[in-house]
Parts: C-alpha cells; structure tokens; sequence
C-alpha cells in the first residue's frame, strides 16, 4: 500500500522517538491531510455546500481539543490509553464510511478526532523540550503528506468517498502493529499536579491558537479554491498539497538555527493572502508549496520558545496541541463564512491578518535574547535550560 511507504522512510531514519507514537502521527496526519480533499466530495455526496461541509472538520477539531486537553492533565501516556485511542479511530472511520446523513457523518469526525487528539497528547508529550525528538515529530506530517495527498486524490477519484473513509480505517490501525513497545505503566514520571503556565508561556499558547485559526481558515478551502476558482484540476491540487508536504520536510527537520518564530508565520499570512486572491495557477501553486516550508520553520521555533518560557515544559505539550487545534475548529468556520458570502479577497485579508496578529505576538514575546543579570553584565542565554533557570522564583 502506498500509505506505508512513508512508515518504512521513518524506521529507515532511525528517529529518537519510539515507533507506534510516530506511526500513530503518520496515520492521523493521513487523517488531517485528507481534509480539504474531503469536503469538495461531501458537498457533492450529501448535496450541501462546500461552506457547511466545513462544519465536519469543525467537529473533529473540537473532538481533538477535548482530548488533547483531558489527555494533558487526567490520563497518562500508556498502553491503554494508546489503544483506545486507535481504535476509537478506526471505529470512526469505518461508521463514516456507511453514514447516511451528513449529520451522522459529523458525529463520526467528532470521535475520529478524539482518536487524533489522543495520538497527538501522547507523541508530543514525549519529545517536547527536546530539540531532536520535536524534529522526529514535527517532520513526520510533511513526511506522510507528501505521499498521502495523491493516494487521497485518487482513491476519491476511482473509488469514491465510502472506500476512501475505509482505506483511512486501515491507516488508523496500523499503530496497533507496535502496541507491545507503548509501556503499560508510566515509568518516566508519577502522575502529578499540574503547574501554572508562565505569563509568557501564555502567551506564546494564545499566538498559537491565534496562528493556527488564521491559517485554517484558508488552507482547509486550499482545494476548493484550487479546483473551483483556480480551475485546476483535483490530480494536480493534489501534486501541489504534495509538494507543500515536501518544502516542509526540510524545514521541519533543519537542526541549525531558525531564528524568531514569528518571522515564519509572518511570510505564512503572505502565502495566505496569495492563495485566496489569486485566480493564477502558478501562484496558487507557489503560495501553497512556499507555505510548507516556512510554516513548519515556524512550529519548531515556536514549540522551542515555548519550551524554553515554560518552568514545566512537559505540561505544555498538551496545552500546545488543544490550543492549535482549538485555532483549527473556528477557523474553518471564519473561512466558510467568508466564501459563504462569495468573498476569497476578504477571506485573504482576514486570514493574513490573523497570522500576523499571532506572528507579531511571538516576536514579541522573543524579543529579549539577551537578559541581564541582576549580579553582572548581560549574559546571552543560549540555551533552553538557561532560559527556564533565568524564570524561576529568586531569579
């Protein structure tokens, strides 16, 4: 199955995360990424408009915050938990596959995005903080994206929307291949109280949460647009969705210097405003591919940033993933309101102007590279651990 090909790239890579939590991104990047191919084909499968098929992705990010948020502070990261959340996810693909209204389709996104919320809690949580490891996590969307968007496009294309709910079932119980290596128990830490997130810890979660709203907004329609106003056609918006994948995996896996997060989000909220004006192919094309790469130079950063602001970066990991996602589930709403209203331009300036509310908060937040210490001179704090001794109480 082409699907598996880009599991076979991550073992081959030797990653420092274990493998059922990377397999577990893959699939429910598989899951995301088939999205914005998905509600084209809904609105012609259930006869409503592209706008109100929008409202299925709603769901499943809510389903997602919700997990992500019980995840982070009532559940532990172990087996059970880890196989629930699989197969919650392939029980929701599968009832989808047989949904006689879309109604009921909406219900089944809602549980397959507990399913993701799930998956994400548990990946996440065990490589934040840790530069190598949130490479291995970060880049595995763009990895799986690059291989998935064509396969989504086809099957959509030769099989229809039904079989392709039931291929995403299968992808979704591949992590339970790897089951035996999630430990049963917590080994790594007792499950404690959580502690308060720092104020710039907060607010680097709010930017966050700001970007995320603004770039779904857009990017979930990215198809629509592409093939409804572009006028190309659903095989080649899904090489361009490929090739966005590919410019990310660069950058998600650079392992120098990146510089402020907000810089990237900044020339984000200018792919966002390209793609929603433009009538161009080559634009279009462009504005989608050049927001792979610097989209995930910025996540990174910003997780970094948020880790090196953070007292108990470990906490926030969870935090990260809901307040995201949390962007994702009104963005697709802002959006499809907008092209409810048969406007893309203005779809494209509130987009644009969403991320560069975020991305300038960020900077914000970054702008003190340099701290000086209260006993001599301005010391550079260079590392993550330095800047989270500099935030302690007594400092």
């Amino acid at each position: 199955m082409a699907f598996q090909a880009p599991i076979r790239l991550l073992a081959a890579a030797r990653p420092s995360v274990s493998t059922p939590l990377l397999v577990a991104i893959a699939s429910s990047t598989a899951v995301f990424a088939a999205t914005p191919f998905l509600l084209p084909a809904i609105a012609d499968d259930y006869d409503v408009s592209v706008s109100t098929a929008g409202w299925m992705s709603t769901v499943q990010l809510a389903g997602f915050v919700i997990a992500s948020w019980v995840g982070g502070r009532f559940l532990r990261p172990v087996r059970n938990v880890f196989v629930i959340g699989m197969l919650l996810g392939v029980t929701a693909n599968l009832a989808a596959a047989v949904a006689p209204t879309f109604e009921l389709l909406a219900a089944t996104r809602f549980v397959s995005g507990v399913s993701l919320g799930l998956a994400a809690w548990i990946a996440w949580q065990a490589a934040f903080g840790d530069s190598d490891k949130t490479g291995d996590v970060a880049v595995v969307g763009p990895l799986v994206g690059t291989i998935v968007a064509p396969g989504i496009a086809l099957i959509l294309e030769t099989a229809g929307l039904q079989w392709l709910f039931v291929t995403l079932a299968a992808i979704t119980a591949l992590p339970l291949i790897w089951t035996s290596e999630v430990p049963s128990v917590e080994r790594l830490r007792p499950h404690r109280t959580r502690h308060a997130a720092t104020r710039a810890a907060r607010a680097i979660l709010l930017a966050l949460g700001i970007i995320t709203l603004g770039g779904s907004s857009v990017f979930v329609y990215g198809a629509a647009i592409g093939r409804d106003l572009v006028g190309l056609s659903p095989l080649t918006v899904s090489l361009l969705f490929s090739g966005n994948a590919l410019a990310a995996i660069p950058s998600a896996r650079w392992s120098g210097r990146r510089g402020p997060a907000g810089i990237w989000f900044l020339a984000t909220a200018a792919c966002a405003m390209a793609l929603s004006v433009s009538r161009n192919g080559v634009v279009f094309g462009l504005a989608i591919v050049l927001w792979g790469f610097v989209f995930f130079m910025g996540i990174p950063a910003a997780f970094n940033l948020l880790a090196a602001r953070s007292n108990f970066p470990e906490e926030r990991a969870g935090d990260a993933q809901a307040v995201m996602a949390l962007g994702r589930v009104f963005g697709p709403l802002v959006g499809g309101a907008l092209l409810a209203a048969g406007s893309t331009g203005t779809l494209g300036i509130v987009s644009s102007g969403i991320l560069t509310t975020g991305a300038l908060l960020l900077l914000y937040v970054d702008r003190d590279r340099f701290v000086v210490s209260r006993r001599g001179p301005t010391q550079a704090l260079s590392s993550p651990q330095a800047l989270q001794d500099a935030q302690r109480p007594g400092r």
